[in-house]
């Protein structure tokens, strides 16, 4: 029974992270024989993978269809942008006036190993690391570490999540470079010197930066 609720998690995991990183793209059809071969398992895995995901949200079930990956839409995306600028800002409020010396270390220690893994695959390929991202998540999620309210933190990362595969679906389709690296050594400093208000706007002009970017490159429809 562990041994199955292992490759169940392991394959709901390997959806999950397909769907986010745009390997399985908005409104793809999820067909169980093409997914069993694809994660080399068994149909029961797929299925309560695919239901779970259903109730996250990430996949849609239609009767007598099947499943589907969620569709985008550029309202989804303001509604993901409105609510991350807005939930962050307050925890990344009281993390600054609760943070400690341990919470300070993590995130220089955070923002040091993103800086050190090359955020493309290669100079050839534009696509986005997934080693980067995993590491560009830690660090986001290190300002917000201290915020005091794990309910908070686990909105806000499932927020961050949802906005990925926006992120990875604009890189598909353009070839243009934005840097960010120096948006995230304001960030951190700000933030380690606790400057609140400051560290906020910093954060929220972050986010709408890369909104507008990703919008440009990706024009996105709105699905109706």
């Amino acid at each position: 029974m562990e041994e199955d609720d292992s490759i169940g998690l392991k394959v709901f995991e390997a959806i999950k992270n397909d769907i986010l990183f745009a390997e399985l793209p908005a409104g793809v059809q999820l067909r169980i024989r093409v997914l069993t071969e694809r994660y080399g398992c068994g149909g029961s895995p797929v299925r309560e993978a695919l239901n779970k995901l259903n109730s996250m949200g990430w996949v849609e079930r239609f009767d007598r269809r099947g499943f589907f990956v969620s569709s985008t839409s550029k309202s989804n995306f303001e509604d993901i942008l409105f609510n991350r600028c807005h939930l962050e800002a307050e925890a990344l409020r009281k993390s600054i006036e609760c943070g400690d010396d341990d919470w300070e270390e993590k995130i220089v220690l955070a923002h040091f190993k993103m800086s050190k893994v090359p955020r493309f695959e290669s100079q050839e390929n534009a696509a986005l690391n997934r080693d980067w991202e995993e590491a560009h998540k830690a660090f986001h999620m290190s300002l917000l570490a201290a915020c005091q309210s794990p309910i908070l933190i686990d909105l806000c990362e499932k927020l961050y999540d949802q906005n990925i595969r926006y992120r990875f679906e604009a890189r598909k389709h353009s070839r243009g470079e934005r840097k960010v690296s120096s948006e995230h050594n304001l960030i951190k400093n700000l933030v380690l010197s606790r400057q609140v208000e400051q560290s906020i706007e910093a954060l929220r002009k972050h986010y709408l930066s890369t909104s507008k970017f990703m919008l440009e490159e990706l024009k996105i429809k709105k699905q109706t």
